[in-house]
């Protein structure tokens, strides 16, 4: 469908948006974000997890509808509707990089997800927790917007035992889901994306693919069909 018109591929997120024309790739923060930041496009194609409203006056708007079977990934969840189309097209994008392999894609951004995809293209499902964001405001007298991850077994004052201690939670817990996967699949690739994919990729026990735009690169597979 792209291929002979200009088509803007959006990725509204709860905290932020990626948009994408031809090979430029740009973002921001929702609450700084208004439709006068975004290219003139024929089509504008959109995942939208977050406040799809933010893109209301906008023309020939197509978001992004999850199908049971798409190209050769087969969604493995029972109510389509439920599973976040980024989380599908992460899944798309990344069977299409890796064709015919065991992928374990992980999205650490607002929410930390894990899809399970096998190499026959059928998905087994997934997990969900709290991302970084999420585990640092979890308890209001603790509440932090640091995004640095800092790992140790001690620390003698509140505000490092919240910030070591939360980033203890968020790299043992990926890295638990990693191996029970890999004692399962021993030639499973694992692909990271996500906003908070870079830091989290240097602290993990496992090598990980790391690919920063899945979404968007699911986005224009879908866009072309």
């Amino acid at each position: 469908m792209c291929q002979s018109e200009l088509c803007l591929l959006v990725d509204i997120g709860n905290t932020a948006i990626k948009w994408r024309l031809n090979d430029e790739t740009n973002s921001a923060l929702i609450k700084e974000f208004n439709i006068t930041k975004l290219p003139k496009a024929d089509k504008i194609f959109v995942s939208c997890v977050g406040d799809c409203r933010i893109l209301d006056g906008l023309n020939n708007v197509h978001f992004v509808k999850i199908e049971r079977m798409f190209k050769s990934l087969e969604c493995g969840y029972q109510i389509l509707s439920t599973l976040g189309p980024d989380r599908w097209l992460a899944m798309l994008a990344s069977i299409e990089r890796y064709s015919k392999q065991n992928l374990l894609i992980i999205d650490a951004g607002t929410a930390l997800t894990f899809d399970l995809v096998l190499a026959n293209g059928k998905h087994q499902g997934g997990l969900i927790m709290p991302g970084l964001s999420a585990l640092r405001h979890s308890f209001a007298q603790f509440s932090s917007g640091a995004q640095q991850l800092s790992l140790g077994l001690t620390t003698n004052n509140t505000q490092e035992g919240w910030l070591v201690g939360t980033s203890q939670m968020m790299i043992g817990a990926i890295n638990t889901q990693i191996e029970q996967y890999l004692n399962n699949y021993s030639d499973l690739i694992v692909l990271l994306t996500g906003g908070d994919a870079k830091i989290i990729a240097l602290k993990l026990h496992h090598q990980v693919k790391l690919h920063q735009n899945l979404v968007l690169e699911g986005l224009y597979s879908y866009a072309q069909t």
